[in-house]
């Protein structure tokens, strides 16, 4: 929302998955179908029918930020007494349509709408998880999935239109909805320009070999061009329980989640993944992003500021770790100086030797943030050997540091 445009535009994010907008902007009517096209009965042609004004908003902040947008098509998910959305249309053909006018709206100017060109279209969320995102089977996802994914294809070749935003797949071990759909779109001709799907986890090589077991997935289907979005991800220790919303160490909103999104995002960059969508920047229940209700930032913003500022080094160098927990990421910027982040997660490490090759006798500003640091910059110089000591993290916690050439 328009207040955190300052934050977000500070993370450098390049694209904003529009998932569960709602929950974090109780009672405003954004994203979800049933928002925009509020009465199914209603002619899906006439733009009376349609409600944008909401939506409208809070995309343009987000393109304010300077991100770009992967627009969900569906509902959010529902963790109410009651399922309100989270059914099977009444009419496929006729949500399809609805579907096509909200891209018209963004993409062609349809009903006092825009030319934003935005890219990336996913047709529903969560089909394996029953009661709150989808009441029905799997089977009626896919045939839903083909008729949406058939009908926008055709009337717009250029954008990507994806699914099936699976909870969770494990290739080789639980994938049976993931092969069921995958057999279908290739046995029905459908598109799949991204192939969707989420993970939860405390574990790096968890998290990062799964890419590339999904890619084998595909290809094994013949999708050997479709890309992979791994679009909601979050370090998860287990349950919806208060210590997961508050325990600053190792709960949602702690130092150990912070430092696992850098780990992982750097760890992601030599795997198959197209994009990875951490679940969220925004706040949500003051756990789950980069700052809480009241604006106040938690330790994820400053460690994905930390992200953003090596992703300006536009020209990669070489770093290599023993340790899978201990993640490096180096470059050099426009300007012809190096940087080195260092995601140190959990690894028990007190104190971290790093040797730059190349840099020896060089100053370095640092930048630490851990459990009682948020933004700590000081300055150290490397030896001889290029070698520099720097602070670690105690047993069970962890920590980020900065590298920036002087």
């Amino acid at each position: 929302h328009g207040l955190a445009v300052t934050e977000f535009s500070e993370l450098e994010i390049p694209i904003t998955r529009l998932h569960d907008a709602p929950l974090g902007n109780p009672g405003m009517r954004l994203v979800d179908t049933q928002h925009i096209f509020g009465n199914f009965r209603a002619d899906a042609q006439n733009p009376d029918n349609y409600y944008f004004i909401a939506t409208d908003d809070h995309l343009r902040d987000i393109r304010a930020a300077g991100s770009e947008i992967f627009f969900r098509l569906g509902t959010s998910i529902e963790h109410t007494t009651n399922n309100y959305f989270a059914f099977p249309p009444q009419d496929y053909e006729k949500w399809a349509d609805v579907c096509v006018n909200i891209i018209r709206h963004y993409n062609e100017g349809w009903n006092n709408g825009f030319s934003w060109n935005i890219i990336y279209w996913e047709i529903w969320n969560e089909p394996d998880i029953t009661k709150q995102m989808w009441n029905s089977s799997m089977e009626e996802y896919c045939r839903l999935y083909e008729v949406t994914a058939k009908k926008i294809k055709a009337r717009f070749p250029n954008v990507k239109v994806g699914g099936p935003v699976l909870s969770y797949v494990h290739p080789g071990n639980n994938d049976t909805l993931a092969r069921l759909f995958l057999e279908y779109c290739r046995d029905h001709q459908v598109p799949l320009d991204f192939f969707s799907w989420h993970r939860y986890a405390s574990d790096m090589k968890e998290i990062v070999v799964e890419p590339t077991l999904v890619r084998g997935l595909l290809d094994e289907y013949e999708f050997t061009e479709t890309e992979l979005h791994l679009n909601e991800w979050h370090y998860w220790i287990g349950g919806f329980s208060k210590p997961a919303y508050f325990d600053l160490v190792d709960g949602l909103p702690g130092i150990n989640a912070a430092v696992f999104a850098t780990a992982v995002i750097s760890a992601w960059q030599d795997t198959p993944l197209t994009m990875g969508y951490h679940y969220t920047v925004g706040q949500l229940s003051s756990a789950w992003g980069a700052w809480d209700a009241w604006g106040e930032r938690l330790k994820l913003f400053y460690t994905l500021k930390a992200f953003a500022k090596i992703a300006r080094c536009k020209e990669r160098v070489e770093a290599v770790s023993d340790d899978i927990n201990v993640q490096l990421l180096a470059g050099i910027g426009p300007d012809g100086k190096r940087s080195v982040l260092i995601s140190n997660f959990k690894s028990g490490n007190a104190e971290l030797k790093i040797r730059l090759k190349g840099a020896e006798n060089t100053r370095f500003r640092l930048v630490r943030i851990d459990l009682d640091h948020d933004w700590e910059e000081s300055e150290c110089t490397t030896d001889a050997q290029g070698v520099v000591n720097l602070p670690g993290a105690g047993e069970g916690l962890s920590s980020a540091l900065l590298l920036q050439e002087a």
